[in-house]
């Protein structure tokens, strides 16, 4: 494929930003007092929490079916790209396991060692609600390991009505695209009353390989089916509930990874609580986790050699707990909690040609977090708010003894076994999370926001017990193979933040600046064992890496705005930038999203609104030699889309998403490693073509 060039018709969306940023200076005409009500999003904002940025997706274009593309409208928020529905989330140039992600306030597990199931695969589009991202550092309350922020997706669910008598609602989405002839269909059916409530839901996501300018992506097609059921009751100043949800993943690819995913199998049953006693509020939450997975280097993709094909099978297990309450007193609200989740995870590698040949990746390997935290929230005077929050978390691990076909003969193998199963494998860390923020209303328009935070995070089980030189990388995707390491140190960020929120008529800015020091640092480096080059060079990368602590620094800004420009017009926009560098050697972090952000201007008409949307990505340029990162073209993009309501709760959506069919790059998409497909091998992944879309939700 030849490398990305901008062609003519991208000068229209570049321009069309600039007139509407025109527009904005020049025919602004709010009322004062007024609120902007962006196309994409809901501001949350009290001067008692900091920002945050909830979506609901049936109000923006998204190219594709995960649920993580709709953080691209939020600022900071971006998403790591491997395949269809593997979108994994990033925020402020952190990304995987180190973004606290929920799903209706739960901790989902991957079942999967290169996460091909990232968290929101259990919210699928058409059964979510909304998305929420807790804008700049994440309070102690937020969860644990929140060392780069938090993000809940809630799924839509039964709600108890007023009266006695038993009322049926429900609620379909569905919509298709023309990019990979997929469509999706969700639908959510209850009975309820003041009392008591039930719902069942179901999803059906089906496409094929996403069409790009001049061909298509090789093994990206899915295929995912997701049900559920779940039951509530309420007495007096308490609720109870009862849930449990399936995800059904089959035939789904995942190019930027070495493998597709074969099956995946994922049952949650989870439980509820809610009261009030005395003057607390009380809410605890349990649930259980089960996956199993398949995955495949030859069913979706043309297959290696005999010799050279794999399956892997991996189980995961793992339970949740949470329990706090929120207190008033005096002007302020106190807020304690405990949480944890015990997890298990097993993953081996077989050859279906030779019943010999197996890979013990990770076995019985335990990592058990739970701990402890209080907040205060208060009034400093009357136009000052400060919180200040302090958590303990305990991470404890373990893993038993590995063993495999190539280390049963004397050699590199069985060295890296042998050395591993005589190690000690149980580790333990005492982690502090400290965060204070002020909020300073300066004018009734203006506040100012700062925030100070002392954020940790354990090593991952991959980055811990990693035996064998393997991608096995919670989904780095970047072709490169590491090896775990029994001696790392958890990750420390000192962080601070400055930010305005500034409302005059109908006008809304929100810029925020940052910087976060991360002290011990987990990444991959050149690795210097003779035994493990040796090992990685005879399966074709004489380069390994291994996991260790380093030194880093993110910085940047973020900005989120939006202008009523007459009655019916509107524009809005979210900018982001993040820079992400090591501090002990010359050398940038891998996989940080470029200066990019989105302008949207929209025409609303009684029972009909119009946008046009352009995007916008600068080139990036300050990618990791470590990781043997290539940098990427910037691109500027135009989609056009629309909504109609038929009647009240029915709506009607359509439009077009890259209407020039242009040719680009995400910077986060991850390097193809598909043979056979219009996509050259090591590549790096281009965005979707032209596809026209549309869209419909009824609710009853």
């Amino acid at each position: 494929m030849p490398s990305m060039m901008y062609r003519p018709p991208l000068v229209l969306p570049t321009l069309f930003s600039l007139l509407a940023f025109a527009a904005a200076s020049n025919a602004f005409a709010g009322e004062p007092g007024d609120v902007t009500e962006l196309p994409s999003m809901t501001v949350t904002d009290e001067a008692d929490k900091p920002l945050s940025y909830d979506l609901e997706p049936g109000k923006t274009s998204v190219a594709r079916p995960t649920t993580a593309e709709l953080l691209k409208r939020t600022p900071g928020g971006s998403v790591n790209f491997n395949g269809p529905l593997t979108g994994i989330v990033q925020y402020r140039g952190m990304f995987g396991t180190r973004v606290h992600t929920q799903v209706d306030g739960l901790d989902p597990h991957s079942g999967c060692p290169n996460h091909m199931d990232p968290a929101l695969n259990l919210a699928p589009m058409h059964l979510l609600d909304s998305i929420e991202l807790q804008r700049g550092i994440a309070p102690v309350g937020a969860g644990m390991e929140t060392i780069g922020g938090h993000v809940n997706a809630t799924t839509k669910t039964s709600r108890f009505t007023a009266g006695e008598a038993f009322e049926f609602h429900g609620d379909l989405s569905g919509g298709a695209q023309t990019v990979d002839s997929g469509y999706g269909l969700g639908v959510l059916a209850s009975i309820a009353n003041s009392d008591y409530r039930f719902h069942v839901n179901a999803n059906r996501d089906k496409g094929d390989d996403t069409e790009i300018p001049g061909g298509t992506i090789g093994s990206s097609e899915y295929d995912r089916t997701n049900y559920g059921l779940g039951f509530g009751m309420r007495s007096g100043l308490h609720e109870f509930g009862l849930d449990y949800f399936r995800n059904d993943t089959d035939d789904t690819g995942t190019p930027a990874l070495p493998m597709d995913v074969n099956y995946e199998y994922t049952d949650r049953f989870s439980g509820s609580y809610k009261g009030v006693w005395g003057d607390t509020e009380m809410e605890g939450k349990l649930s259980y986790t089960g996956v199993d997975h398949e995955m495949t280097n030859f069913h979706l993709r043309l297959p290696p050699p005999p010799a050279r094909q794999r399956n892997a099978i991996t189980t995961a297990e793992s339970v949740d707990f949470q329990l706090g309450t929120h207190t008033a007193i005096g002007d302020g609200d106190l807020a304690i909690g405990a949480d944890g989740n015990f997890s298990k995870h097993d993953a081996d590698i077989y050859n279906p040609n030779n019943a010999a040949f197996f890979v013990e990746n990770f076995n019985n390997v335990q990592r058990d977090r739970y701990g402890a935290f209080v907040e205060w929230n208060a009034p400093l005077t009357a136009q000052t708010r400060y919180e200040i929050g302090l958590r303990y978390t305990r991470v404890e691990m373990d893993a038993d003894e590995v063993d495999g076909t190539p280390a049963l003969n004397p050699g590199g193998p069985q060295i890296l076994r042998d050395r591993f199963n005589a190690a000690d494998r149980e580790r333990s860390d005492d982690n502090i999370d400290l965060v204070g923020k002020l909020f300073y209303q300066v004018s009734n328009d203006l506040r100012l926001d700062v925030g100070l935070g002392r954020k940790t995070r354990s090593p991952s089980y991959q980055e811990t017990y990693l035996w064998l030189p393997l991608e096995s990388t919670a989904g780095l995707a970047d072709g490169n193979r590491y090896v775990g390491n029994l001696a790392l140190k958890p990750e420390v960020a000192y962080e601070i933040e400055l930010g305005l929120d500034w409302q005059s008529g109908g006008f809304h800015a929100a810029p925020r600046i940052f910087y976060k020091q991360v002290d011990d640092y987990i990444q991959g480096v050149p690795a210097t064992d003779p035994v493990v080059i040796a090992v990685s060079t005879a399966n074709g990368d004489p380069n390994p890496l291994q996991y260790d602590n380093v030194e880093a620094e993110l910085y940047g800004f973020d900005l989120d705005f939006g202008a009523r420009l007459t009655s019916h017009w509107e524009l809005s926009g979210v900018v982001s930038y993040v820079r992400g560098k090591r501090r002990d050697i010359d050398d940038n972090l891998y996989r940080i999203a470029p200066l990019n952000g989105t302008l949207a201007l929209t025409y609303q008409h009684s029972r009909w609104s119009a946008t046009a949307e352009t995007v916008l990505a600068a080139e990036q340029d300050d990618v990791s030699v470590t990781n043997r990162e290539e940098a990427t073209d910037g691109y500027a993009l135009l989609n056009l889309y629309g909504d109609y309501e038929v009647q009240k709760d029915f709506v009607l959506s359509a439009g077009v998403n890259n209407v020039f069919d242009t040719e680009y790059s995400d910077h986060l998409n991850g390097y193809n490693r598909v043979r056979g497909s219009d996509v050259a091998v090591g590549e790096r992944l281009p965005g979707p073509g032209r596809s026209l879309f549309a869209r419909v939700n009824y609710r009853w």
